[in-house]
C-alpha cells in the first residue's frame, strides 16, 4: 500500500498519533498482563549510551507463559531453544553467577521480557528499551511511542516507518 494511502487511513482512524504514559500502562497491563518492576532492576542501563536513565518512568515484566507464547514467532522460539540447550550443556552453580547474569539467562531463554519506558516530558513515551527478543512486542512499543502530531507528515522517514508498522499490525 502506498504511503499516501496509509497517511489517509491513519488520519481517518480514531488512533492517536501517540499514547500517554498512563494509556500505555493500561494497554500493557490489560493486553500483556505486565507487572511493574522497580527501576533498580534495570540499573545496568545506566551504562547504555542510548538510554537516559533519569528519564525512565516505568519498567515492566511480561512473564505470563501464554502471553509470551503468543508474542514469540517461530524464529524467536527457535533461538530461545538453542540458548536453553547451550545453557543446559554448560551448567553453572549459583555461587558462580550473579543475580543479573541469572536474569539475563532467563530473558535470553524467553522466560520473560522486560520493558523500559522513558519520558522526557513526563507525559509521553520518548524512548523505550525492550530486554528480550519479540518482534511483536517491539511493534507494540513503537505504536505506543507513536510520533508527535507535528511530525506526522509524508516525507518524514520516522512517520512513514510508523505508518508501515501500523499497517503491518492491521491497525490501518
Amino acid at each position: 500500500m502506498r504511503i499516501e494511502e496509509l497517511d489517509k487511513l491513519l488520519k481517518k482512524s480514531k488512533l492517536p498519533f501517540r499514547y500517554s504514559l498512563k494509556d500505555a500502562e493500561k494497554i500493557l497491563r490489560d493486553k500483556y498482563n505486565t507487572i511493574e518492576i522497580d527501576k533498580e532492576i534495570v540499573d545496568d542501563l545506566k551504562k547504555d549510551p542510548l538510554v537516559n536513565y533519569d528519564n525512565i518512568m516505568k519498567c515492566y515484566r511480561v512473564n505470563d507463559s501464554k502471553i509470551l507464547s503468543a508474542l514469540f514467532n517461530d524464529n524467536e522460539r527457535s533461538m530461545h531453544a538453542e540458548i536453553r540447550q547451550c545453557n543446559a550443556n554448560e551448567p553453572i552453580s549459583n555461587s558462580e553467577i550473579t543475580e543479573s547474569e541469572l536474569l539475563w539467562r532467563d530473558i535470553q531463554e524467553g522466560k520473560f521480557l522486560q520493558l523500559v519506558l522513558e519520558s522526557a516530558d513526563r507525559e509521553y513515551i520518548s524512548s523505550f528499551t525492550i530486554q528480550g527478543l519479540s518482534e511483536k512486542m517491539l511493534d507494540e512499543l513503537i505504536i505506543l511511542k507513536g510520533i508527535p502530531p507535528e511530525e506526522g507528515y509524508i516525507g518524514n522517514p520516522a512517520y512513514e516507518f510508523y505508518l508501515n508498522v501500523l499497517h503491518k499490525n492491521d491497525l490501518i
